[in-house]
């Protein structure tokens, strides 16, 4: 089983869904848009409202006109219940008629206990139950006609349930008129509701993924423009893919967690809080009764907390050694088929795809096992409504809505517990998520300040006074360099590979710190020069070339606003790049693709000496650019030098010595240090390392 990188280390578990910390540095970049999450807040209120109230019209659909249902109390010899239905119990007397009043079977249950208890005691609740229609002009005459069951009651008919189906179907219909005019209008208020429901839900959802998008768009700028200035030491430490894992699906998770995950999960609160309360409202026995499994559902929510966090980490390091696996493989398939390693590398693939398979499988196990116990959780609550409710119908305490209402909020408390195992999923892969990309800000960057309109150039004059350096700890690369290079000198830097040469250029530039001395450009340390000034006056050309996928012209001008087209056509002629830039079908409008993989090493060389050109630098520095390129486009480069090194300072890196025999002076670094420097003829006769090195290459050519 072959080993992966420390890349995985960091899918570290903090154990928190949401860490404080890390949110109050999150808000710092919603702040700009609070205004969005906060209208979206208020217009959760208002969609918790509706999803409310379009059960509640059912309620009151069926209890007020589908199967209304009416107790007589009869409080004729009980002063004390006869004065509080006149002012404690008024607001549920429908009618009265002398010492009777009539009202809804489920507002008994709410009469104190001693007071239902005096009705109960002393037969006062009548055994039928009463629908009660107004006495007015169409309901009078069959009342007349059915004298045996329409009996006035106050401002009203009542006549028993068990009745109604005595009436013809004629005189039911101007009976229930009022019934049914009230349906249609509840259809109405209905429908309504829906459609108000559906246009906050989209204004509400708008919102918040607009709040959502913006912010993690400030904040996927701020980390780019963080890494474009952190050192170079930190990319030398740190894998691309990670950096670009973090710009992309990291950022993404973000979003996901502001968009579905903190946003819906405030709602679900936020709408199982209402619900609660109202049921409780409602009928608070009936409440209780619901809930008696909430504590089961809170041990089996917090156990799969447990275990889906443990198993979720599992196969997100197992998915990244997939993604590993798979871009290693494609990256190296020549290598694989030109050594017929075909066959090994797809039993490696097979072997960390079936970790993964089996860390899915552990994940599937436990959704099979949490989703039906939630849903058996439901229906066990549903039965419970059902068994008390029921019965309470039956002994004339509750009514058919209550129940048909109760059983509708259960699924709705109930639901969002459904989805959090998704949620909670989105919540940690995004507080991970937020921990790198905070970790990753806290990088310290490089010091930069405003570059001027009009840089200053350079004279080129560099020094090296005592210059120590060391990647890590006093493995010294350099030690005790001392080199001064003056104005429009041309010196060429060679020695053994990890010599220290490609560093000591790379500390002109100050890509990375030295420990001790100091370096002087005209005069003035490197230290107290504004980063981009002093890179703008310094032109490197490696050799690997990096092209940038667009135009052959934003290349070479890396869309510096204030280069011409006129500049950009004179630095490709000048650089010999015009010539083979001519030829393409788009001329300098031609796409170079990724990495300039249209073009050959050769065209790539030239167009960075037209890039370096158009940039007209003080200080040119050339990293052994002109290495395995073909002799024809070597005198096209070889040409192109001479011309960029006239009246420039300039600094050559070399192992083909052929190619720097004409410089002012060579410079052999050895082991650190400066072990010789002079001219070509001078080392030569020497006969010192530089003597060593060109005699070995000499009789390598002649073999």
């Amino acid at each position: 089983m072959r080993r992966f990188s420390s890349a995985f280390e960091e899918e570290k578990d903090s154990g928190k869904v949401l860490d404080s910390k890390l949110m109050k540095r999150l808000f710092t970049y919603l702040a700009p848009y609070k205004v969005y999450f906060i209208i979206s807040f208020f217009i959760l209120i208002i969609i918790a409202f509706f999803a409310i109230s379009i059960p509640y019209i059912t309620k009151y659909a069926i209890d007020e006109y589908i199967n209304p249902s009416l107790k007589i109390l009869s409080v004729e010899n009980n002063p004390e219940l006869k004065e509080h239905f006149t002012k404690r119990y008024k607001k549920f007397v429908v009618s009265q008629q002398d010492s009777k009043v009539l009202i809804h079977s489920y507002n008994i249950d709410k009469l104190l206990p001693k007071h239902y208890q005096m009705l109960l005691t002393n037969g006062c609740i009548s055994k039928d139950i009463y629908a009660a229609y107004p006495i007015n002009n169409k309901n009078t005459p069959i009342a007349e006609s059915n004298p045996a069951y329409l009996k006035p009651f106050g401002k009203y008919y009542i006549i028993p349930q068990k009745n109604l189906s005595e009436l013809s179907i004629d005189d039911t219909k101007i009976l229930r008129s009022r019934d049914i005019s009230g349906l249609k209008t509840l259809a109405i208020i209905f429908f309504v509701f829906l459609v108000l429901r559906f246009i906050f839900s989209y204004v509400q959802i708008y919102l918040t993924q607009y709040g959502a998008m913006h912010s993690m768009y400030d904040l996927r700028m701020k980390l780019f423009k963080h890494l474009q200035k952190l050192p170079m030491s930190f990319f030398d430490k740190n894998p691309i893919g990670r950096l670009v894992t973090r710009v992309t699906n990291d950022v993404n998770a973000l979003s996901e967690m502001l968009g579905e995950g903190l946003i819906t999960l405030v709602q679900d609160i936020f709408m199982m809080l209402a619900i609660l309360i109202v049921m409780f409202i409602i009928n608070w026995k009936l409440a209780f009764i619901t809930f008696v499994v909430l504590p089961f559902v809170i041990f089996f929510m917090l156990k799969f907390k447990v275990d889906i966090r443990k198993v979720y980490r599992l196969v997100r390091i197992r998915l990244a050694k997939i993604n590993t696996s798979l871009s290693e493989n494609i990256s190296g398939i020549q290598t694989i088929q030109l050594f017929h390693q075909e066959k090994k590398k797809q039993n490696e693939f097979e072997s960390v795809t079936q970790d993964y398979f089996e860390a899915e499988r552990k994940q599937l196990r436990i959704f099979a096992v949490f989703r039906p116990l939630i849903d058996v959780m439901v229906h066990l609550a549903i039965a419970l409504i059902i068994w008390y409710g029921g019965g309470s119908i039956l002994q004339d305490k509750m009514s058919l809505g209550v129940l048909v209402v109760f059983i509708s909020y259960v699924h709705r408390f109930f639901d969002p517990l459904y989805d959090l195992s998704q949620k909670y999923n989105v919540m940690q892969s995004a507080m991970a998520a937020l921990e790198r990309i905070f970790k990753l800000m806290d990088e310290k960057e490089e010091h930069y300040s405003t570059l001027p309109q009009y840089p200053k150039r350079l004279q080129g004059e560099i020094e090296f006074k005592n210059v120590w350096m060391a990647y890590k700890n006093e493995d010294w690369i350099l030690k005790d360099i001392n080199l001064k290079i003056t104005k429009g000198e041309k010196v060429a830097l060679v020695g053994s590979t990890g010599g220290g040469k490609t560093t000591l250029v790379k500390l002109v530039s100050s890509f990375y710190p030295f420990q001790k001395g100091n370096i002087l450009i005209d005069g003035k340390s490197i230290k107290n020069y504004n980063l981009e000034e002093l890179r703008y006056n310094i032109g490197v050309v490696h050799q690997d070339v990096f092209i940038f996928s667009g135009k052959i012209r934003d290349n070479i001008s890396l869309f510096r606003q204030d280069i011409s087209e006129e500049q950009i056509i004179q630095a490709a002629k000048y650089a010999n790049a015009d010539r083979f830039i001519s030829k393409l079908p788009k001329g300098y409008d031609a796409d170079a693709k990724e990495r300039g993989s249209v073009l050959s090493a050769g065209q790539r060389q030239l167009l960075a000496f037209a890039r370096v050109l158009v940039g007209d630098p003080s200080v040119f520095v050339l990293d052994e650019a002109t290495s395995n390129i073909d002799t024809e486009t070597e005198m096209l480069i070889q040409d192109a030098l001479h011309k960029i090194m006239e009246n420039r300072t300039s600094v050559i890196i070399a192992h083909r010595l052929s190619t720097i025999q004409n410089v002012d002076r060579i410079v052999v670094i050895h082991k650190g240090r400066i072990a010789e420097e002079g001219s070509h003829q001078e080392l030569i006769k020497h006969r010192g390392i530089y003597y060593k090195l060109y005699e070995l290459q000499y009789k390598g050519m002649e073999r």
